[in-house]
């Protein structure tokens, strides 16, 4: 059995809740040779009940875990991850309500949230050079290059003014934050 270290993210074709109160989540997942697997992600009752806590409508999983390559009943091999971090998203949806399913997450982003729920106390450190920057690059690259990082009690924002500034001229009002104590 290979183990090493994996990240699967995306949605599942099929979640259900195991007797252990664990949860099973199938993914499909791309291989070498463009074709499709399953990937089985078993997520401990704990971390589900973390991750999940609070969460509506989720529609995007960013999930860590070890890696075992298992074969099944008929010979058929698939991959197994036992999560050991998870991290559960409602990403924006377009006109059509479907979700930008190539959308790349920052590293770090801990959730998706409406820009409006950031408290910016300090207007000042939005400095006109990082705040163009950081439109140049979302234009270009369609994505934020990191969160926004607030104070997850209060909302306050603790960097990333040139993220904040760029999506607020740019109109886009969900971003990723990430949160600190």
């Amino acid at each position: 059995m290979n183990q090493g270290e994996i990240i699967i993210k995306g949605i599942p074709v099929k979640a259900n809740r195991l007797d252990s109160g664990d949860v099973n989540l199938l993914f499909k997942i791309g291989t070498y040779d463009e074709k499709e697997s399953v990937c089985r992600v078993i997520v401990k009752k704990d971390y589900w009940k973390n991750a999940s806590t609070g969460m509506k409508d989720v529609n995007y999983f960013v999930i860590k875990g070890k890696l075992k390559a298992c074969v099944n009943s008929k010979g058929v091999p698939f991959i197994a991850v036992e999560a050991s971090s998870i991290k559960i998203f409602n990403l924006p949806k377009d006109k059509d309500g479907e979700i930008d399913l190539n959308y790349e997450l920052p590293t770090g982003t801990d959730e998706i949230i409406d820009i409006s729920r950031i408290v910016n106390d300090n207007e000042d450190l939005s400095v006109k050079r990082a705040k163009n920057k950081a439109i140049s690059y979302m234009k270009n690259n369609n994505k934020f290059n990191k969160p926004i990082t607030v104070r997850k009690e209060t909302m306050v924002m603790v960097s990333g003014q040139d993220q904040y500034a760029a999506a607020k001229e740019l109109g886009i009002s969900n971003v990723p934050v990430t949160y600190v104590d």
